[in-house]
């Protein structure tokens, strides 16, 4: 028996055709595992890049807060420095 299978097949007369014919219906369908595996790749890939770029930031805003902090705390001392040295 000569089948194409240039039009979609219906998944109900796969399961009553021939088995070669039932076979070849198979063998056209899309790889969706492949499909899946390249998805989830991309998608581990993005956010884990999108994790690294928020630990970038993290790190970069943690530098600054300590130098703010020192530099606000060198303000400080300078004011009471200055009062000390004006009242002594």
């Amino acid at each position: 028996m000569s089948v194409l299978l240039d039009e979609p097949l219906s998944p109900e007369l796969v399961l009553v055709s021939p088995p070669a014919l039932a076979e070849r219906a198979r063998l056209a369908l899309p790889d969706y595992e492949r499909q899946f595996d390249e998805w989830l790749a991309q998608t581990r890939a993005a956010f884990e890049a999108a994790a690294q770029a928020d630990e970038i930031e993290h790190k970069r805003l943690q530098a600054g807060a300590v130098v703010f902090t020192v530099l606000m705390a060198l303000n400080s001392i300078a004011a009471l420095v200055i009062i000390a040295l004006l009242l002594g």
